[in-house]
């Protein structure tokens, strides 16, 4: 696998390196994540216990909670999604194709005429960063 580079030509998009590599990773995972959601609201995977467990004696004490643990798993997977969702849709539609292609199959994007779609991916990725709540 190549390593990513950051644009560094327009400097109020450029990020700490961890946010960057974070940024590509939530990208990397969106279809991943799009899936479980769709589980998720599908009602499948629901792997709901009739009963609590509650052990005494000093052990450890554990209430299942089936229902919260969807609840939560759908609403954070929700944020995450509509994130990156939202910091695409600055990208102009010529580019989204070409700067998905590049994060999520990690095409090198050398047969594009021109370079200008390296600053969309590097202004998107910023988007995803700030909508993530990764950069203050």
């Amino acid at each position: 696998m190549s390593r990513e580079w950051q644009q560094t030509r327009f400097p109020e998009y450029v990020m700490p390196d961890a946010v960057y590599y974070q940024s590509i990773w939530a990208v990397r995972d969106l279809v991943r994540m799009e899936n479980r959601l769709e589980e998720l609201n599908e009602g499948r995977d629901l792997s709901v216990h009739s009963h609590s467990i509650v052990m005494d004696g000093g052990g450890n004490s554990e209430i299942s909670r089936p229902t919260e643990k969807y609840a939560v798993e759908k609403v954070l997977l929700e944020g995450r999604v509509t994130a990156i969702h939202d910091a695409l849709d600055v990208v102009p539609d010529a580019f989204r194709g070409l700067v998905l292609s590049n994060i999520i199959m990690q095409k090198s994007g050398r047969d594009y005429p021109n370079k200008m779609w390296k600053y969309w991916k590097q202004r998107f990725l910023y988007g995803v960063a700030k909508n993530l709540q990764l950069l203050a």
